[in-house]
């Protein structure tokens, strides 16, 4: 993401004037961390760190909370490239049959 300019993204945002860190779109996880940066509260290599283990949490929480659903209402977990009906496998095979 790094790579893909979202220091530059987030930067552009806070530059709008429109926006603070107590925005719910700022206090998403990756923007939180490098809005911090830009505020001169820690160096980029921080704010990474801290981005890459706010979005573990947050994937451990999404994990955990998908477990408590397929128990509650008795889902079946589909591996999205195994299973019969899968777009993550087609999309994937045809994205790599055009090289990307």
């Amino acid at each position: 993401m790094m790579a893909a300019g979202f220091l530059e993204e987030v930067r552009a945002l806070r530059a709008r004037g429109d926006l603070t860190p107590h925005h719910p779109s700022m206090r998403a996880v990756g923007y939180r961390q490098l809005w911090g940066h830009l505020d001169g509260a820690y160096d980029l290599t921080e704010a990474v760190r801290r981005g890459v283990i706010a979005t573990r949490q947050l994937a451990k929480r999404q994990l955990t909370w998908l477990r408590s659903l397929r128990q509650e209402f008795e889902m079946e977990w589909l591996d999205p490239h195994t299973a019969e009906v899968s777009l993550n496998r087609d999309i994937s095979r045809e994205l790599a049959k055009l090289g990307l």
